[in-house]
């Protein structure tokens, strides 16, 4: 009887009904069965139970709950198969238990581990049937293993390697099926090892000779497939086969040729689809055949010809498409059609009617968008209406699209799988970002463009910044723990290869004042590189483990400007945001608004020269950037040396030329009159300038003339604001860690006594290492961090804090989980190129890259994120001696009740001012301190009688040189003593 049930379901008499009775048959014959315990028809029973079911669901009968219950049945006959030996039976029930796997993973039904049950049975059917010598039934276990495989692939697993499992399985099944009275069979698998070759072209593995390969695999099967019968899947395998031609095309191979096969090949699958119940294949190789056409008249073959065939087929295409359920294909197609509307339009084709049809076709299919569920889909689309509407000066339509694709490239970074990734995202969609701040500029909006620019800004570093304070309480889960004893590894493996810690590559001393010292920066070999790629990798795992990350996976919301206004502390409080676009360098000033009830933004637009795209962050590298690389670069230490002495000596032209061309002077005397304290927001190199050099009229610099504050983004600075603001009262100092800076314990010392800081919170010399380095952090609310550091060009997170023995503080730490110190108020690095940040600035053909991120990585960052308020950094290597004597300054003025920025601005004007006569006066009076305090210790036998006296000797060695200089000579005048600093963060 079951056989009649099944006999009608093959000749479409009722399926599903009789698939019912059928069902219902086994299940009557598989209790018969047990109760008897004949086991043997019992797996045979249950086999044939789990088809039906599987049967049931490729008739849409509840497919999700129908595969449970089929693997379910596959599962008990494989399991009294194995029991009873019956290794023929258990191949064919585990490959058919594969194919009910396969089916619930392309359900999304568990996908992964759905696939690697697949596997897992067809690994095991295999092998039986290879030892059974049952070649026929063995290729098509292989196929199933093939696109098992290639099913993994394309979720992201291990993808290229599973690529070659899924080629490695197809190959050997075609080896097998071409044997006579198999060449369907041979088709469809041919079909498969195509598609596992088209797709490692896609992921850059040999690109050309996959595709290649995918190509003769793919006309194969279609001469089988040619036989009475298998028409339609000759189609799909045409379809294929063009989509190879196609994409060999665009790689530059033959294109007008490949194209024009491609173009044959979907003709024919078209002709072939248009039967009742192919439509949604016929929609789709429609759409493939208009992309086609479309770029042969993008190659100028017969452009306007070829793009009203490309018209035709995708309006055919979308006919079919608005059914029911197909709303993203169509969406997809309109966009096409509005692509090429639009670019008959530039042809000079009825413009203004293609460029509304193309407007139109692209409202459409945003119509049927949603940017949180759609976000790839709908960025095409809606970039597309912003590029139509940018280049026609139509601000209101670019913003339309622009404000949508915005939208999408938020929730796509939010779904990013690893931070690689959500980099990617935001790299390759800045121009969208770029483009909306330029059309609302246009458009009069400066409120938008504002909140634009703050929105793109720094996304990374408000992320980790967020992962922070979440784990402020300490509570960092196992495997996070687990991750950092890898890194732990991984860099004792560095220590080994290190011969000298100023081998380190990067590495820069703090220099000399007479003569400046040396620097030193080389880039890594070839074994460091390899070391440090092994623990870059533990650090990809680490945040991908990051659970908490997880609960910042949500889009970043536009700020509003209420709360952008929020963070002004003063009405004589301004902001100033700085951003770069292809064609202008725009300064947005926020003030509180005015008293009438306006918008309190502004902005100071400089255009760039229409002959040079970005030209003042190309200045900025040519004349900023490059030049201080090098100066590590040199190979001798008299070389470095000129080369530092060249750029210093440079740095006031090249400011003076930087505030011309922001044209700084018009910019205050328009928009920041009673403006007494600025929050600056550079953008991509300004990062790297010291604004509180910056010339301005009447002679004064803008540090003189403003206070100044810096922050990363509004959103950053909300997150400082956020905090608790404990008041630093307990100071902690990390110092010397390598003990050849010779000034260094002088200003310690110094530091000391203004705050009097017990000797416990002073970590000295060799014995710090990171771990003790946290704990300090972790007790004060301020820290003197006075040793060597070095900033990294070629690996920025590698920025570290060098400390004895081969041991450092990275960036990369610093923005990890396991560094947090809530309590923190306030950093001053004393050290070199702490605030110093880079990015890859160039492109393979040496030109600046638009695509930059905005994300300035330096350790005073890493500060900032891990928990301080405020970070006081510096834009290059410092001297020892000046930095000293900078640090007693500003210290002495933070004691006596001063804000950051008054002591920041107080310990500049003692440098910059002061005459030797008065430094002489005060060492004077610090070298007989030092002296009492040096004879205190000795006769009490104080352990640390030798540093007292080493200050003693030191500030008697400091006199002796300021003897050298006249009265009213000033030794620090020079910026390079006293420019270097800054305040990141709250003042």
């Amino acid at each position: 009887m079951v056989t009649a049930y099944l006999t009608q379901v093959q000749l479409g008499q009722e399926p599903v009904a009789n698939l019912e009775r059928a069902i219902a048959a086994y299940t009557e014959a598989a209790t018969i069965c047990r109760q008897l315990g004949l086991e043997r028809y019992l797996a045979s029973n249950l086999n044939q139970l789990g088809n039906a079911y599987g049967n049931q669901a490729e008739l849409g009968q509840e497919p999700v709950a129908n595969l449970e219950r089929a693997i379910a049945a596959y599962n008990e006959a494989a399991t009294i198969s194995r029991q009873l030996g019956l290794e023929r039976d258990l191949a064919t029930t585990l490959t058919n238990l594969s194919t009910a796997n396969l089916n619930q993973a392309g359900l999304g039904q568990e996908p992964v581990a759905n696939l690697e049950q697949a596997i897992t049975a067809c690994t095991e059917a295999a092998t039986i049937r290879r030892q059974l010598g049952l070649e026929s039934d063995l290729a098509g276990t292989l196929t199933n293993l093939g696109n098992a495989y290639s099913l993994q692939a394309e979720l992201g697993q291990e993808p290229v390697a599973n690529l070659e499992r899924a080629i490695t399985n197809h190959n050997e099944a075609t080896t097998i099926r071409r044997q006579p009275g198999l060449e369907r069979d041979l088709a469809q698998t041919l079909t498969n090892l195509g598609a596992a070759y088209s797709t490692q072209a896609q992921l850059g593995q040999e690109p050309v000779a996959n595709l290649e390969r995918a190509i003769a695999a793919y006309t194969e099967a279609t001469t089988i497939r040619r036989q009475p019968g298998l028409e339609r899947d000759l189609a799909s395998t045409l379809t294929n086969l063009g989509v190879a031609y196609h994409t060999q095309a665009e790689l530059g191979q033959e294109p007008v040729a490949n194209l024009e096969r491609a173009i044959a090949t979907y003709t024919e699958a078209t002709t072939i689809l248009r039967q009742p119940g192919l439509e949604r294949d016929l929609a789709g190789t429609l759409t493939n055949l208009g992309a086609a056409y479309s770029t042969q008249a993008q190659l100028g073959q017969e452009p306007v010809a070829n793009l009203e065939r490309a018209i035709a087929t995708y309006t055919e295409a979308t006919t079919i498409f608005r059914q029911p359920g197909l709303e993203r294909d169509l969406a997809s197609t309109l966009t096409n059609l509005g692509v090429a509307y639009h670019t008959q339009a530039e042809l000079g084709q009825e413009p203004v009617a293609n460029l509304e049809r193309a407007i139109a076709n692209y409202r459409e299919a945003l119509s049927f968008l949603n940017p949180a569920l759609l976000p790839a889909d709908t960025l095409r689309t809606g970039r597309n209406l912003g590029n139509l509407g940018f280049r026609q000066g139509w601000w209101d339509i670019a913003l339309e699209g622009y404000t949508v694709a915005v939208e999408a490239v938020e929730q796509s970074r939010a779904w990013a799988t690893s931070e690689a990734l959500r980099q990617e995202i935001v790299r390759k969609s800045i121009g969208v970002y770029e483009n909306l701040i330029q059309a609302a500029v246009n458009q009069g909006d400066l409120s938008l463009a504002l909140r634009t620019v703050e929105r793109s800004r720094s996304k990374r570093l408000a992320d980790l910044i967020a992962v922070g304070d979440l784990y402020a309480d300490g509570r960092v889960p196992p495997e996070i723990q687990a991750w950092y004893q890898q890194v732990k590894e991984s860099r004792q493996i560095q220590s080994q290869l290190r011969q000298n810690p100023l081998d380190q590559p990067g590495f820069t001393q703090k220099p000399q004042p007479y003569p400046i010292g040396n620097t030193r920066a080389s880039f890594a070999t070839e074994q460091l590189q390899a070391a440090e790629a092994a623990e870059r990798q533990a650090w990809d795992a680490l945040y991908r483990f990051d659970a908490i990350t997880a609960q910042l996976q949500q889009p970043q919301p536009q700020p509003r400007l209420d709360e952008l206004t929020a963070l002004l502390p003063s009405p004589q409080t301004a902001l100033l945001s700085f951003y770069t676009t292809a064609t202008h360098t725009h300064i947005f000033v926020l003030r509180r608004p005015a008293q009438d009830g306006g918008e309190g933004v502004n902005c100071h637009t400089i255009p760039n020269p229409p002959e040079s795209a970005n030209d003042l962050q190309n200045w900025l590298v040519v004349n900023w950037v490059i030049p201080y690389i090098a100066i590590n670069q040199a190979e001798t230490p008299q070389s470095r040396q000129q080369r530092r002495h060249e750029w210093h000596q440079a740095m006031a032209t090249r400011l003076q030329e930087l505030a011309t061309r922001l044209q700084f002077d018009t910019l205050i005397q328009q928009h920041l009159q009673g403006i007494t304290e600025l929050i600056l927001i550079p953008h991509l190199f300004l990062h790297q300038i010291p604004f509180d050099l910056l010339p301005t009229a009447q002679g004064q610099l803008l540090g003189d003339r403003f206070r100044l504050q810096f922050v990363p983004s509004t959103k950053i600075l909300g997150l400082c604001r956020e905090r608790s603001q404990p008041t630093p009262d307990t100071l902690g100092i990390v110092e010397n860690t390598t003990e050849d800076l010779p000034y260094t314990p002088l200003e310690c010392e110094w530091v000391a006594q203004t705050w009097n800081v017990p000797r416990q919170r002073r970590l000295q010399g060799r014995t710090v290492t990171p771990d003790s380095y946290l704990q300090l952090l972790k007790q004060v609310q301020a820290l003197l961090s006075s040793h060597h550091a070095t900033s990294r060009a070629d690996d920025p997170l590698n920025s570290h804090l060098v400390l004895a023995e081969e041991q450092k503080v990275t960036l990369r730490d610093l923005l990890s989980p396991l560094w947090r110190f809530p309590e923190l108020s306030e950093v001053f690095l004393s050290c070199c190129e702490t605030g110093l940040s880079f990015a890859t600035s160039r492109d393979e053909e040496g030109n600046l890259r638009r695509e930059l991120l905005d994300e300035p990585l330096s350790l005073g960052t890493g500060f900032l994120l891990g928990g301080a308020r405020a970070v006081i950094s510096s834009h290059w290597a410092v001297a020892d001696l000046a930095t000293a004597l900078f640090s007693r300054e500003y210290h002495r003025a933070r004691r006596a009740g001063e804000e950051r920025l008054t002591a920041l601005h107080q310990a500049r004007q003692a440098l910059r001012e002061t005459c030797q006569k008065d430094w002489r006066d005060r060492l004077t009076a610090d070298y007989q301190q030092a002296y009492q305090t040096w004879q205190q210790l000795r006769q009490t036998k104080d352990p640390n009688v030798n540093a007292a006296g080493a200050n003693y000797q030191k500030i008697g060695e400091l006199i002796k040189w300021l003897d050298e200089f006249a009265s009213d000579a000033v030794p620090f005048q020079d910026y390079r003593y006293w420019g270097a600093f800054y305040c990141l963060g709250l003042p």
